[in-house]
């Protein structure tokens, strides 16, 4: 699609002492089948206030992507996948000049597994045809943010436990939790995308309006970054080494207090009200005092091992940031709907 079809001007009108009116594309128009006394949705952008256009039964015509293998690496090629699954394509045609390489077939089989609803319809030597059968309502976006809480709080609780106890064997479990916290970012991000094409689907998707859309995808970016940070933690430990019992006393006030800021994180994000993310406000500041002063205990009593300790406590840092920066998400939404309820 050229520049020209993609971006169009057109000359607003005057109609009557305080109409303007602007005419629609005629390929769009037939594209669309809107014809004459029809009505079709106009959708303000809450963050951009640009204005989308939306008929009552939208038509998709790039549901379906075909993916050129032949060149690419098997990273690459999962790359291709998720990014066309992320796309909302209901069909991915995987094609290559010559029979399919073994690493190829292998990396679209666990690419399969490592998302939802994805599996192949047709196979042949030199092409592979993949559908999707998720539908935008089999889920809801908070919902899904919900499950990604869980999965977060499975993963931190189970690797800090391991940490206290000194047990590193016991974090092994908590890894085995990431594959199924990607595989719900992957459908969140697909269906977060497909609703903000189609605002019409907002209330499917369990939202009011389209303004929480932008919001939520930081939201869940945060949550895969304090995944990443409990994981963090967990690659750290090394065999079975007990901490002495003032240190483990200092990092189990820690970890009590990071457990009370992401669950009040948790709450003011599924639950959105200035009071909520006031209150999550106040206990990161909390976490923030109680990673300063377990900062200066290591730097005065330097226990031993001291600089994972130190590597430790700087993932506890990370948590809180992403958290923080997910009130200050939820702070803009929920000031919106409260907006919203004066007006």
């Amino acid at each position: 699609m050229t520049t020209d079809e993609l971006r169009m001007q057109r000359k607003i009108q005057q109609l009557g002492s305080s109409t303007l009116a602007v005419t629609l594309p005629a390929e769009w128009a037939r594209t669309q089948g809107i014809q004459k006394g029809e009505k079709i949705t106009i959708q303000r952008d809450e963050t951009t206030g640009s204005l989308l256009l939306v008929p009552d039964a939208p038509t998709t015509t790039d549901d379906s992507a075909t993916v050129d293998a032949t060149s690419l690496t098997p990273e690459a090629l999962k790359r291709v996948i998720l990014a066309q699954y992320i796309l909302g394509k209901n069909q991915i045609r995987i094609v290559h000049d010559e029979i399919l390489p073994t690493e190829l077939l292998e990396t679209v089989e666990r690419t399969e597994t490592q998302v939802m609803g994805l599996g192949t319809i047709e196979h042949s030597r030199s092409q592979i045809d993949i559908r999707c059968s998720v539908a935008p309502s089999d889920f809801e976006l908070p919902e899904l943010l919900e499950r990604l809480w869980r999965t977060e709080s499975m993963i931190r609780d189970d690797i800090l436990t391991a940490f206290l106890d000194g047990e590193a064997n016991d974090a092994t479990r908590a890894r085995h939790y990431k594959p199924q916290a990607e595989k719900l970012f992957s459908l969140f991000l697909r269906l977060l995308f497909t609703t903000y094409r189609n605002p019409q689907l907002n209330q499917t998707m369990g939202l009011e309006t389209g303004f929480p859309l932008i919001g939520y995808r930081s939201i869940a970016q945060d949550i895969m970054l304090i995944i990443d940070c409990s994981l963090q933690i967990a690659d750290l430990l090394e065999g079975d080494e007990q901490l002495d019992d003032e240190t483990k006393s200092k990092f189990n006030s820690l970890t009590a207090v990071a457990d009370t800021a992401v669950t009040d994180t948790r709450t003011a994000v599924l639950e959105p009200s200035i009071e909520s993310s006031e209150k999550a406000s106040e206990t990161i500041q909390q976490l923030q005092a109680e990673i300063t002063a377990v900062q200066n205990y290591l730097e005065t009593q330097r226990p031993s091992p001291i600089l994972t300790l130190q590597r430790v406590l700087s993932e506890f840092e990370g948590i809180g940031r992403h958290a923080g920066d997910s009130i200050e998400v939820t702070m803009h939404i929920a000031a919106r709907e409260v907006s919203d309820t004066d007006k």
